[in-house]
């Protein structure tokens, strides 16, 4: 679909945004060719493919995440430098989720510092802060200032702070300390507030935020680890459209994240911050971006096969309710009965699936069919014993195996249900986004 610019609305240090002729809810985001840092224009940059490979790099990254049911602000590319996304009314938040403890973080909890070439220390359940977004220590919405003389002391002298960190985002009055002093520091608390509902209607929105970006990040760090790379943090923003929808809105690229490769190597713009020449830090951004053309969500089956009619699966398996692009096979052949049948049915279904999958196995009284189907696919074989509460003994039909059989068991339809997504999930970042959240729950 083609679209006509219209008048420039906004222009930031790294882009400008454009209306769309005859549609007023969309915009035009185009991605300019600078590079910035430390808030300072001194250390601003330019290299030609800049805006470039930040287009690709965020559009492959929200075509994904809309795939994994993520709110999202973006409609399509436009052009090599620019996208369609909806018109939002921003709101002035920074949200930030970390899976290690890096940058500002480790200068408020000093005592997670690691010695160099150690690797930093990882959180079990992803951390989530809020900052609010100033501009000159001033926070203005519309014509109403919020807030404003925000300032901290540095080497001794007084300079204007901006990103202040939000220490209590869902309490009615937000309390705003320096983002880079720990908090017994004399000088962290900046002894400054903001009131909720100055910059969001509720604290269900805030939780609403928090619960899309934890969402965000677990999808994004899943797709990652598939290729062999690490997300290690990232910053995001949202806004709300103009039907009141909350939507993650802005970009996510190559600024917005650190990304480090299998050694550690940093590959995202946090790269420039450290002072790599420009030349190599182009290079790095032209790998991310190509890396991201490769996202994609795998065509995945988890199969449900019974001996008979009477070994039953739940209806409809609660772990597989988020799982993208994972179809539940149901098939009821014995193979004790119907083996010949049950392996011309195994051949079927290792075609239809190229991306892989997990068979669960559920068979009253002796098991033949899960070591007949172990024995014939590299996919995992799960079984699950049918009637182990009446009769113990049924147990070593599935657990005695001879060589070459690598059935494994479980003795609850929901433990196998999550054992199949901890499998598909090394491929599936929407599976392991599913998993991975309800695995850190449990520290909840």
């Amino acid at each position: 679909m083609t679209y006509e610019k219209g008048a420039e609305i906004a222009a930031g240090k790294t882009k400008i945004i454009f209306g769309v002729a005859d549609q007023p809810s969309l915009v035009i985001v185009a991605n300019k060719n600078d590079i910035t840092a430390f808030d300072d224009p001194t250390f601003t940059k330019k290299f030609a493919t800049k805006g470039g490979y930040s287009t690709v790099t965020t559009c492959q990254v929200f075509e994904l995440l809309r795939k994994a049911g993520v709110p999202v602000a973006f409609k399509e590319q436009a052009s090599e430098t620019e996208f369609v996304a909806e018109r939002c009314e921003m709101i002035p938040l920074e949200v930030v989720a970390r899976r290690y403890a890096v940058g500002s973080y480790l200068k408020r909890h000093p005592e997670l510092e690691r010695k160099k070439g150690e690797q930093p220390y990882r959180f079990h359940r992803l951390v989530v802060e809020l900052f609010l977004k100033t501009t000159g220590g001033r926070l203005k919405i519309g014509e109403k200032t919020i807030i404003e003389g925000l300032s901290h002391v540095v080497d001794g002298v007084e300079k204007t702070l901006d990103d202040p960190l939000i220490t209590n985002p869902e309490g009615e009055l937000w309390h705003l300390f320096d983002p880079k002093k720990p908090a017994w520091d004399s000088g962290a608390n900046l002894d400054k507030t903001v009131p909720m509902a100055k910059i969001v209607a509720d604290a269900n929105m805030i939780e609403e935020i928090i619960n899309i970006t934890r969402k965000t990040f677990l999808v994004l760090e899943g797709t990652w680890q598939t290729l062999g790379y690490r997300l290690i943090d990232f910053k995001i923003e949202f806004g709300i459209t103009v039907t009141g929808e909350v939507v993650i809105a802005d970009v996510i690229d190559n600024d917005s994240w650190r990304l480090r490769d299998a050694g550690w190597n940093e590959l995202s713009k946090q790269a420039f911050r450290d002072g790599e020449e420009l030349s190599e830090v182009e290079k790095k951004y032209g790998l991310v971006a190509s890396l991201t053309e490769k996202f994609r969500v795998p065509q995945q089956a988890i199969v449900l096969w019974r001996g008979s009619d009477k070994d039953n699966f739940p209806e409809t398996p609660i772990a597989l309710k988020n799982s993208g692009n994972i179809e539940v096979v149901k098939v009821t052949l014995s193979g004790h009965k119907s083996p010949q049948t049950s392996l011309s049915k195994l051949e079927e279904i290792l075609g239809e699936y190229p991306d892989g999958g997990v068979i669960l196995v559920k068979v009253g009284g002796s098991n033949g069919l899960g070591p007949i189907l172990a024995a014939r696919t590299s996919w995992t074989v799960v079984a699950i014993p049918a009637a182990l509460k009446n009769f113990p003994d049924d147990i070593w039909s599935n657990t005695r195996m001879p060589s070459s059989v690598p059935l494994l068991v479980a003795c609850s339809d929901g433990n196998a249900f999550m054992a199949a997504l901890n499998i598909l999930g090394q491929k599936n970042p929407i599976a392991y986004a599913e998993r991975q959240q309800a695995i850190e729950e449990l520290d909840e």
